[in-house]
């Protein structure tokens, strides 16, 4: 066979088609093809900003994450149901990754000189001050919502609760025994 003839793969072909066939499947586009154009924006927008976006996951995360955003929007509408689903969800996964920033590629610990440097400290002063957040209860949604969070806070702090009472129980128990 003549050497000048052989066709060679690129090399980042594969995992590129690979995400595009696992972003595929998961989100079951009706048009593929539409949505194809779509993750070749949405992947050259983000490898602007991180070269190694499809071996990162942190990268590949908030790339997929910024997909599934536009893809939805371009789907349908967002209701008021559905902004509010995804406000819980991206505050539980939040707090996945800060809980386990490991599984995600991001660093364990920072100092706090780190934390303060990264910080964007107007957008905190602004939440934490008194006017700062104008927060609307007028609609059914986000009532529902408050009602949810305020369930699992008082569920997770019943729970916290009755721990500390068992390893109280258990703490005079030992006691006694040593008395004894």
């Amino acid at each position: 066979m003549d050497p000048r003839n052989k066709c060679f793969v690129p090399h980042d072909l594969r995992p590129i088609l690979e995400a595009l066939a696992r972003e595929v499947l998961r989100t079951q586009p009706a048009d593929v093809a539409e949505f194809g154009h779509m993750f070749f924006d949405e992947y050259l927008k983000h490898r602007r900003e991180n070269r190694n976006i499809l071996k990162d996951p942190a990268a590949y995360e908030v790339f997929r994450a910024d997909l599934q955003k536009k893809f939805y929007e371009m789907e349908r509408p967002a209701s008021p149901m559905d902004s509010a689903a995804t406000k819980i969800q991206a505050a539980f996964k939040g707090h996945l990754v800060r809980a386990h920033p490991e599984k995600y590629g991001m660093s364990a610990r920072t100092t706090s000189s780190e934390k303060l440097d990264s910080a964007d400290n107007k957008k905190d002063q602004k939440r934490h001050s008194v006017g700062g957040y104008s927060i609307e209860m007028d609609t059914p949604e986000d009532r529902a919502a408050t009602k949810i969070q305020s369930e699992i806070r008082g569920f997770l702090t019943r729970k916290h609760v009755d721990k500390m009472k068992k390893e109280d129980t258990e703490a005079a128990t030992k006691i006694q025994a040593h008395i004894r």
